[in-house]
């Protein structure tokens, strides 16, 4: 998508061109501003989350009034899904949705329950041999049978998502042409879940931890077997939406969950492999990692130089990661959720200061919230946080 408006009087580059930058480590005129906006969205706007998921045009109003009240911001971070069964496709989960299975302004909640088995590594492996680049699809969909009673099985999972998968792409197409037009970019053109991370939320976590300790090789291969076919849809759908740029989400890989041993012999190889193939194909990578990478930042040095993004959600050093691999990858965050929704409009400001200056130094900083903006963030808080590129981060 070709954005040419410039945002703010003092710019001299576009949103696209100044993401760019930072994605390759390159000092832009300004520190760019992305924030991950959605239930924030519904309470901003006065209206349910239901409404929110299930109501595209309502969705579109409550983020344009986020945009013209409180920002604007350079790029937009993309989250909404039309249809509960193509979210599957993303936190491979059963889940609680409101306005079916919760109250209407409830939150979306995931179900920690087994949708795979022990003996889908196998199977897994065997349709990556025999499809190599289709083997995703396949894979999801079955996941989303498992998932959702109503959708059924075979052909019928097919007939059922294949065009809500359509539908929802359109939209998306939509969207991110008419943020073009406000002179906005868009972070990425498709999102996918690391298939080691994949593995870990469709098993559930105990059973998971168990097949690392007794199936490690299984679960080690099924993950890269499956990289060229990641590598593969990711390739189209992100030619097709004109962003070259797609998100990994790494729910379960942080320290958290994996002792730095673990995470090195299991969940990196797989991702290694893919990233490398991205970049290799013109692709830059926005890794989502949740939780605390404190342990894992060193391994994170061997990701291509100069094509990645990295997002922390709170627990991670930020600052700290800036000195470990700053001069690798592009950092993004780190606004706590606790701040946004607790704290003073100036203590919002002098944190994203600081970020800008030490963060921000020399490039490759993106200014963001920790993971999302709370449904409960302060809208004063929010629009300070957005306000600080133009105060604080134009670099000359």
């Amino acid at each position: 998508m070709k954005t040419k408006k410039k945002l703010f009087g003092k710019d001299t580059m576009t949103s696209e061109e100044r993401l760019q930058a930072v994605v390759n480590l390159q000092v832009p005129d300004r520190v760019p501003s992305c924030p991950f906006i959605y239930y924030f969205a519904a309470t901003y706007a006065g209206i349910t989350v239901h409404e929110l998921w299930s109501e595209p045009a309502k969705y579109r109003a409550a983020i344009e009034k986020c945009f013209s009240e409180l920002g604007p911001w350079d790029i937009y971070y993309p989250v909404n899904t039309r249809y509960p069964e193509v979210y599957t496709l993303i936190m491979p989960m059963r889940a609680k949705w409101p306005g079916i299975h919760l109250p209407p302004d409830s939150l979306l909640q995931l179900v920690e329950d087994e949708i795979m088995t022990a003996s889908d590594y196998a199977w897994i492996s065997d349709l990556a041999r025999r499809w190599p680049r289709w083997a995703y699809l396949p894979l999801f969909l079955e996941l989303i049978s498992r998932s959702w009673d109503n959708v059924g099985d075979g052909w019928r999972t097919y007939a059922y998502v294949l065009p809500r998968i359509m539908v929802h792409i359109f939209g998306w197409w939509r969207e991110f042409a008419a943020f073009g037009n406000q002179g906005v970019t868009t972070l990425y053109g498709f999102l996918h879940e690391a298939p080691f991370d994949c593995f870990s939320l469709a098993r559930g976590l105990i059973p998971f931890v168990r097949d690392c300790r007794e199936r490690p090789e299984e679960v080690f291969g099924a993950a890269g077997d499956l990289i060229d076919s990641y590598y593969f849809v990711t390739r189209f759908l992100t030619s097709l939406m004109g962003i070259p740029r797609v998100y990994i989400a790494l729910h379960r890989s942080s320290n958290d969950f994996l002792s730095p041993k673990m995470f090195a012999e299991l969940a990196f190889p797989s991702l290694k492999k893919l990233v490398d193939k991205l970049v290799a194909g013109g692709i830059s990578p926005v890794l989502h990692c949740d939780g605390n990478w404190d342990l894992n930042l060193e391994k994170l040095r061997e990701l291509p130089a100069g094509n990645c993004v990295v997002q922390f959600d709170g627990p991670t050093d930020i600052f700290r990661a800036k000195e470990v691999i700053g001069d690798r990858m592009c950092i993004m965050g780190d606004v706590p959720a606790h701040m946004l929704c607790l704290g003073s409009t100036s203590e919002v400001d002098e944190y994203c200061h600081r970020l800008i200056e030490e963060v921000g130094r020399g490039g490759g900083f993106i200014m963001g919230a920790g993971c999302e903006i709370p449904a409960n963030a302060s809208p004063a808080n929010v629009k300070v946080m957005l306000d600080s590129v133009v105060k604080y981060g134009y670099y000359t």
